[in-house]
């Protein structure tokens, strides 16, 4: 193997992990290229024992996308030399074609570095790989998606016997996908493609040559109508799913014989159930078409059993209930797993499920991952949200010289005057700040409750008891304060107020705001004289103190089109000659609740 490349925050989670109680072990997850291995997460066991290992990492295969591999283990051994190692890894069944990445940790040793990463080519021999580079700069994956509702007759023979006859009837459908008659089409295009066929591009023509068959306007930006540079676009490949109903036999001259119907007269009850399958493939974008075709069937078939297994966890008497596809990016890559929950389910009730895949997943529970409001956006998502959707991301302004930037974790959305077709203009900037800090909630999964309206707003603050009942309705400014008795009102979240008397003061708030970004990363609502902004983050020398200030601005008044918005400054980095000097200002800084 070439080399190895390793997402910089599966050190950080495994170094961490080392230092828990329960046992160093688990499973290396990673995408597959011409590169090597490029280990985007991890999956930790609560059973080491070899006799176990086998369940234990079939059961984590059916979170994850096509093209995202279990590609190695890591474990904790006395000693790191090869022989030993080889002895320990010889206990698992865990083979790859292209070798196994290797993480060893020795007892008492919580350091997790270059010196702990071996690769085993085969299962005889272990080495150090040629290259071992630990990043956070991955490859940008290519990503095919596949959404095709799915209707099955299940046989209900006696009571309790759902689930032996779902199981029948899901690894039929399962051997149905994964024959030659079943092949994938990309839409837009004439490629039909399986993991033995190819037809519109040679047979070793690689996933790229999709992207660039796909018909779709290169210069759409991916949030709403409007339109920049296509570097600011990842799009997704849609796929659809077909079926070869006429069989031929291997000469090739037509069909053996004409169809039989046989017709069997019984009395059974039945149950009929909608398979909702979202499918995701992530690949690098010198994999091949074919093996995107396998990654495909290995990932439906995974998303069926696991559809099978919410069925079975979730069913009352005999009638299984409605399930959803979620998906996430569990790490800080763009990796993604997929989960089935069941629909009606309140997240209250489905903390304990979530709980599992933190523990899984190698995740602590202080921050919400596997809420449905954490739920991954693609391109085709985000057109439908109506707002624009993190702005600064394609700012390409150079930071500030030995300055390091400190900035919003998550997404959020763009709020700004005259939206809604509600006109706010000289009044509501504070409101639409407000917004935008609930929607940064909203998309993190800490609430599901809509981004409050003004006179919403205005309700609250009566209902608190700060404002009279006469405010509801009235065109009235509200400051940092009134925003911080909202959030806590509105959707339970606490915030600190830190403040300056003058605006010349803000220059002394840069570490402050730095660790608020590093540590809380949510977007803070500044209030001074009769304006109001939002801070997404900023830019902080430490040994000078200069600092810059990532400012988005509800003052703007025109349609929701990104590249006046960057052009004209709506959102982008401000120096200390933004802010009033004399005025006094206010901020919130809205602190992460700790729930899962």
């Amino acid at each position: 193997m070439a080399a190895v490349h390793i997402n910089r925050n599966v050190i950080e989670t495994l170094a961490t992990y080392s230092n828990t109680a329960d046992p160093f072990f688990g499973v290396l997850l990673g995408h597959e290229s011409e590169a090597g291995w490029h280990v985007t997460g991890c999956c930790c066991f609560t059973d080491s024992s070899p006799n176990n290992f086998t369940n234990q990492k079939d059961s984590v295969t059916r979170y994850l996308s096509g093209g995202l591999l279990v590609c190695g283990i890591f474990f904790e051994n006395q000693s790191l030399q090869a022989d030993d190692i080889v002895k320990k890894v010889s206990k698992y069944p865990l083979q790859n074609q292209n070798g196994l990445v290797i993480l060893v940790k020795q007892p008492k040793d919580n350091k997790v570095t270059e010196d702990n990463i071996f690769v085993s080519p085969d299962q005889n021999t272990v080495e150090k790989p040629k290259v071992i580079d630990i990043t956070e700069d991955l490859p940008a994956l290519i990503t095919a998606r596949l959404r095709c509702p799915l209707t099955i007759s299940v046989k209900v023979a006696a009571k309790g016997s759902l689930k032996n006859s779902l199981s029948n009837v899901i690894e039929n459908l399962c051997n149905t996908l994964s024959s030659p008659s079943a092949v994938y089409r990309v839409q837009d295009t004439e490629v039909v493609f399986n993991s033995s066929s190819l037809v519109g591009l040679p047979n070793e023509a690689v996933c790229s040559r999709l992207l660039d068959l796909t018909t779709s306007d290169e210069d759409e930006f991916v949030s709403g109508k409007q339109k920049h540079s296509k570097s600011y676009k990842q799009r997704t490949l849609q796929c659809g799913v077909l079926q070869n109903i006429s069989i031929a036999d291997d000469s090739g001259e037509g069909t053996l014989c004409a169809p039989i119907i046989q017709h069997n007269l019984e009395k059974f009850q039945a149950v009929t159930l909608t398979l909702p399958v979202d499918v995701c493939c992530q690949v690098t974008a010198d994999t091949t078409v074919l093996t995107l075709g396998q990654y495909m069937t290995t990932a439906i078939c995974n998303q069926l059993r696991a559809m099978q297994d919410c069925f079975v966890q979730y069913v009352e008497g005999d009638v299984p209930p409605k399930v959803q596809v979620f998906h996430f990016q569990p790490w800080k890559s763009t990796a993604i797993v997929s989960v089935i929950y069941p629909e009606g389910k309140s997240e209250e009730k489905l903390e304990s499920r979530r709980r599992e895949l933190h523990s899984l997943f190698c995740l602590p529970l202080s921050r919400p991952v596997f809420r449905r409001g954490n739920v991954s956006l693609f391109p085709e998502d985000i057109n439908q949200n109506g707002y624009l959707i993190n702005p600064h991301q394609y700012i390409n302004t150079q930071p500030m010289k030995d300055g390091q930037q400190y900035l919003v974790q998550g997404l959020y959305s763009y709020h700004h005057y005259m939206q809604d077709r509600f006109d706010d203009n000289m009044w509501g900037c504070a409101y639409r700040s407000l917004q935008t800090l609930v929607s940064w909630f909203r998309f993190q999964g800490y609430t599901d409750k809509p981004i409050p309206t003004h006179r919403e707003i205005q309700q609250a603050l009566v209902d608190v008891g700060d404002k009279e009942p006469k405010f509801v309705g009235f065109r009235q400014w509200i400051g940092s304060m009134e925003v911080s008795y909202c959030l806590d009102h509105l959707i339970g979240v606490t915030s600190r107020i830190a403040f300056v008397s003058e605006g010349s003061e803000l220059a002394t708030k840069g570490r402050e705001l730095a660790q608020h970004f590093q540590i809380q990363g949510t977007p803070v609502m500044i209030g001074g004289g009769v304006l109001a902004h939002t801070i997404l983050g900023v830019d902080f020398n430490e040994v000078t103190g200069d600092v810059k200030f990532l400012i988005l601005d509800p003052h703007y008044t025109g349609a929701e089109d990104l590249k006046v918005i960057l052009e004209k400054g709506w959102c982008g980095w401000k120096g200390m000659d933004f802010w009033d000097k004399k005025a006094h200002y206010n901020m919130c800084l809205p602190q992460r609740p700790k729930v899962i």
